[in-house]
């Protein structure tokens, strides 16, 4: 005689928890080397133009991060910049004020998201282009340029 086969309640918990953890957690872009697959959204589906002026706006932005060109990445910017630490949102209204709170808009974590962000899967979605886990957010703009809209220091740190 078989036995009928029965899950138990903490298996069916568990299954559960899990899949409440997997839903739970951040669209994040991804920081794979090129050659493995993307996962999620990536600028690809925003069109061809949009996927090549990010991947090449990310470039440009790694190296002026490597080399420490505030002034370019200054450039790089679109005024008001909306900044992110914790609970609490500012607006850098100028060049000038970016360059002077540099050190703590695009402190180590920033930078180091930038630096580990692979070109081949950066996330895209209606609101532009974003690295790591929202550490930095850059959008087309009218005149077709790309530029930083926010950046948020404690994203990903959660």
């Amino acid at each position: 005689m078989r036995r009928p086969t029965h899950c138990r309640i903490s298996d069916i918990h568990l299954v559960g928890l899990l899949l409440l953890v997997w839903t739970a957690l951040p669209v994040r872009a991804q920081t794979t080397p090129d050659s493995e697959t993307c996962k999620g959204s990536t600028v690809d589906l925003q069109g061809a133009d949009f996927a090549q002026k990010s991947r090449a706006f990310l470039s440009e932005l790694q190296n002026a991060v490597k080399a420490e060109d505030k002034a370019k990445i200054a450039a790089m910017i679109s005024y008001p910049l909306l900044v992110i630490r914790g609970d609490r949102k500012t607006h850098v209204k100028t060049k000038a004020e970016f360059l002077n709170q540099y050190a703590v808009i695009f402190d180590a974590h920033v930078r180091q998201a930038i630096a580990q962000q692979s070109s081949n899967c950066l996330f895209g979605n209606y609101q532009g282009a974003m690295i790591g886990n929202g550490e930095v957010w850059f959008r087309e703009q009218q005149n077709g340029t790309m530029k930083i809209v926010t950046v948020n220091s404690t994203a990903g740190s959660r």
